[in-house]
């Protein structure tokens, strides 16, 4: 195994590293040949690096390079608009053990089992009810949102813990749905401190709660790689996440012989959760028409570029500019900006 990282390579030089394939996208050359690009991690940065030679994802295949796998990888480094820029030498399959692996594996800076922890006691810290912290559980006879809430968490908790928050844009890492729902799910606290006329509960719990249709949206591999499932692309994780609020209502109405959860508070969540993009345009089922709507999609908003100024900084020289980055701002020609 080769430990070196890719952030200690140099320009004009050629290095052997052991590296986890996450992408092999299939290209062509302006000349018409195949190629494929590859995004590559060491646990810490990722890179991505042109395979020329006329070679497609069918060759790698044939010799066991396939997505999610640790590769031996000889990379050339030059230098393209003042970025590093990589081109592949020479790559073979390699084997390592299980520890081995899970350091190439990028992810949030905390265990994402802490971050979930973290949102569940935000989550029933939001509430006016006595709930026990040592325990995640909550009475079988609860039906307030904080319950409805935390059901739906520690259900889909495994999926929640190791899924990505996207196939690309911002936190598409082993982990990035939890760590950017925690990160949100601290933002919606201390809004709720400085605005004291916000619902508390509501909107921590839609917060907690507003990107959940992912794990039905996206299938996650064991690099964080994600891809989009048929209801995905069908529904969006939007109206999924809705859906799987309507069964748990069901459920407990079933469960209960009687109706359960208010059904206005039920009806002001789903909302949280429809228009947390914002507008239409962007996504949106409905445009927020609460304060706690409004809020959940800035804060979202704030989380996401804030990611992907921290991904672009962490990737750049001092005094550097990066390229231009899609989705920080306007049609993606804002650049990000290392102060020396």
């Amino acid at each position: 195994m080769y430990n070196m990282k890719i952030s200690e390579t140099e320009v004009d030089n050629s290095y052997w590293l052991t590296l986890l394939l996450t992408v092999i996208e299939q290209r062509k050359t302006k000349k018409g040949d195949p190629y494929v690009r590859l995004t590559l991690s060491d646990g810490k940065t990722e890179a991505v690096a042109n395979l020329f030679n006329n070679t497609t994802r069918e060759d790698l295949e044939e010799r066991g390079i396939k997505e999610d796998s640790p590769v031996d990888i000889k990379l050339r480094v030059s230098l393209y608009n003042d970025q590093k820029n990589y081109t592949v030498d020479a790559i073979s399959p390699a084997t390592l053990t299980s520890e081995e692996l899970a350091l190439l594996i990028k992810m949030p800076p905390k265990k994402p089992e802490e971050l979930f922890i973290n949102i569940c006691r935000k989550v029933k810290s939001s509430s006016s009810r006595q709930y026990d912290m040592t325990n995640m559980r909550v009475p079988d006879d609860d039906y307030s949102l904080t319950a409805l809430t935390m059901r739906l968490l520690l259900e889909n908790s495994k999926a929640i813990i190791m899924s990505s928050a996207a196939k690309a844009m911002h936190h598409n890492i082993y982990g990035g749905l939890v760590y950017h729902t925690s990160r949100m799910v601290d933002m919606a606290e201390a809004s709720s401190n400085v605005y004291p006329g916000l619902n508390k509960e509501l909107l921590i719990c839609g917060t907690a709660l507003h990107d959940i249709g992912k794990i039905k949206e996206l299938t996650t591999g064991i690099s964080g790689s994600a891809s989009y499932t048929v209801d995905g692309r069908l529904f969006g994780h939007s109206l999924i996440g809705i859906e799987m609020i309507d069964r748990e209502v069901m459920r407990a109405d079933a469960m209960a012989g009687r109706e359960t959860y208010d059904r206005e508070e039920v009806k002001l969540l789903k909302h949280l959760i429809a228009s947390h993009h914002g507008i239409l345009e962007w996504g949106a089922i409905a445009v927020p028409a609460i304060p706690e709507a409004m809020v959940l999609h800035n804060i979202d908003m704030i989380d996401s570029r804030m990611y992907m100024y921290e991904e672009n900084l962490s990737n750049i020289e001092p005094g550097k500019l990066s390229d231009p980055v899609f989705g920080i701002a306007g049609e993606g020609k804002a650049t990000v900006y290392k102060p020396n």
